[in-house]
């Protein structure tokens, strides 16, 4: 019988879960659903191809050329968001400005037809009105100054503009005109407003081609965010990418070396599973990819050759994960350790049916703990976070899809730094604890560069939550530890889905929140199935006394 569990240890973690649910639902829920109250637009997002018609309907009666292609995509200004939320005027900005100068926006890149250029059109997300553009086509002249400037003049008449200290609009040597304004600080803070215009001669008459407002945060905040995305990068390059090759390299040498306790035919439905996931994760945040490049040109080719390049690495990452498996299994069994039963073993349903008890606990618990843990680091620290495009869910191209993500990354992070990583580090140091502290370490690194400032703030942060997996891993094994990672990450990814809504968006995050239950309960059923097939049999000879 497989005892890693006993029938009612579940009990003596369910007060903290009841805690911990408590905690999360009034630190995020709670806040989430005033916010939501509390938006002028009810936080309800208007449809990308609703933006996406708007788009090219401005543009092609601005312009009078036929648009051929046009694709939506979100895109924030990360700088100007993060200042915002550092100062704690993301609310009041909103309200006051969010409508005519939205940090977020969707960004519709086009192409018109013939040849004659491109351009961008952003557009607010909650209304669909049109909030700034830049048309740049080709084969057209420049108007007089004086018809330039009284074109802009009377626009500019029926435009409100920020701030109380405004500029005269001065031409510049790109043939664009700027006009300057000090931003409200009970608003805005310290940063400043600009706006860029542009003027081009279309079929004889002049058009304005470009309106580009922005909020420039101080230059002391600038080279602060880029000194700690300097620190982020390094970190994760030394520490998760370098450690983890160096990991994937131990894990073949420690797969051959332990082969005897082990067997190459553990790890590869994981792997397979791994590898869709991962797949269909990147694939997916194409529009992110697109969005993290600005109005830089990104050509199709482009796109299809990193998409390309990214199913590539794929390879050697679902390498790294199975060859973790099979190494991380010899290694716990050849020192006396089961962390992962397997089908088939006496009481393995029943284990599976309560590790799954065990990992939804474990969740809430989890989720409870780490607003705590941000909360307090804001307060030591002064932690704040910001957007980032390459992780919105409006850019993924399946949004009802993105859950995988939270499976991809239970099934390689617990394989890789749990089961390989601590398996390996406590063959070295005889200690437990020991063994979970460098894995622990090299897996919160690769977290580092989110968008959280200082730099450091999820590395304190899963050094935490990586240590209580870690003890989740060691006391109730792979299996338990899995279940609780891709619960909590469901419920993280979900919860996006369903604030962006829709029936197969909510129906998916609510199918891989549930998961694990038709996981246990499919290889339950199977274990006790195979028991009846094969009944123990009690043999009638009895062996011969001694004399």
């Amino acid at each position: 019988m497989i005892d890693m569990i006993k029938r009612n240890e579940w009990k003596r973690y369910a007060i903290a879960a009841i805690i911990g649910g408590i905690i999360f639902a009034l630190f995020e829920i709670v806040p989430l659903i005033g916010s939501v109250n509390n938006h002028p637009h009810g936080g309800k997002v208007v449809d990308k191809e609703v933006a996406r018609a708007a788009a090219v309907q401005f543009a092609e009666s601005e312009t009078g050329y036929k648009v051929r292609e046009a694709r939506a995509v979100h895109q924030s200004d990360k700088l100007f968001s993060g200042y915002l939320s550092k100062e704690k005027l993301l609310e009041k900005y909103d309200k006051e400005y969010g409508d005519v100068f939205p940090t977020d926006t969707f960004q519709v890149n086009l192409r018109f037809e013939d040849r004659k250029g491109s351009g961008f059109v952003y557009l607010n997300m909650y209304t669909g009105g049109i909030v700034a553009w830049n048309l740049k086509v080709n084969d057209t002249s420049a108007p007089s100054e004086q018809e330039q400037r009284e074109l802009l003049q009377k626009y500019l008449e029926n435009k409100p503009m920020p701030g109380t200290s405004r500029t005269e609009l001065i031409p510049n040597e790109k043939g664009e005109w700027n006009l300057a304004a000090d931003g409200d600080a009970s608003i805005v803070g310290e940063a400043e407003f600009n706006a860029s215009f542009k003027v081009q001669s279309l079929e004889g008459s002049p058009v304005i081609t470009k309106f580009k407002p922005v909020f420039i945060v101080p230059e002391s905040y600038k080279n602060y965010v880029s000194e700690q995305d300097g620190i982020a990068g390094w970190l994760t390059g030394i520490g998760y990418v370098l450690m983890s090759v160096i990991l994937g390299i131990l894990a073949i040498v420690y797969s051959i070396l332990y082969r005897k306790f082990t067997s190459f035919k553990y790890g590869w439905l994981l792997t397979v599973i791994f590898t869709i996931a991962y797949v269909i994760m990147n694939v997916g945040v194409v529009d992110g990819l697109i969005a993290s490049q600005g109005e830089a040109p990104l050509d199709d080719n482009i796109i299809f050759v990193t998409m390309i390049i990214t199913v590539l690495v794929c390879i050697p990452m679902a390498a790294s994960v199975y060859l973790s498996i099979v190494a991380g299994d010899g290694l716990w069994k050849a020192q006396a350790r089961q962390v992962w039963p397997r089908l088939g073993q006496p009481g393995y349903g029943d284990y599976v049916w309560r590790s799954m008890g065990l990992s939804y606990l474990f969740a809430i618990i989890l989720l409870g703990i780490q607003p705590i843990i941000f909360k307090a680091l804001e307060l030591i620290i002064g932690t704040w976070g910001t957007s980032d495009v390459t992780m919105s869910p409006y850019n993924f191209s399946v949004l009802w899809l993105m859950p995988v993500l939270a499976w991809a990354a239970a099934i390689s992070e617990e394989a890789v730094f749990r089961f390989f990583g601590i398996g390996l580090f406590r063959r070295w140091f005889r200690n437990s604890f020991a063994a979970a502290i460098l894995p622990t370490l090299f897996w919160s690194l690769g977290h580092v560069m989110y968008p959280f400032y200082p730099s450091t703030t999820r590395l304190f942060e899963l050094m935490i939550v990586g240590l209580l997996f870690s003890f989740i891993f060691i006391r109730y094994g792979f299996i338990t530890a899995m279940f609780t990672h891709a619960i909590f990450n469901s419920i993280a990814v979900g919860s996006s889905l369903i604030m962006v809504g829709g029936a197969a968006n909510v129906a998916s995050a609510i199918f891989f929140v549930l998961l694990p239950i038709l996981i246990a309960y499919v290889l339950r059923l199977w274990d006790q199935r195979k028991k009846r097939m094969n009944p123990p049999i009690m043999s009638t000879i009895h062996p011969v006394e001694q004399q």
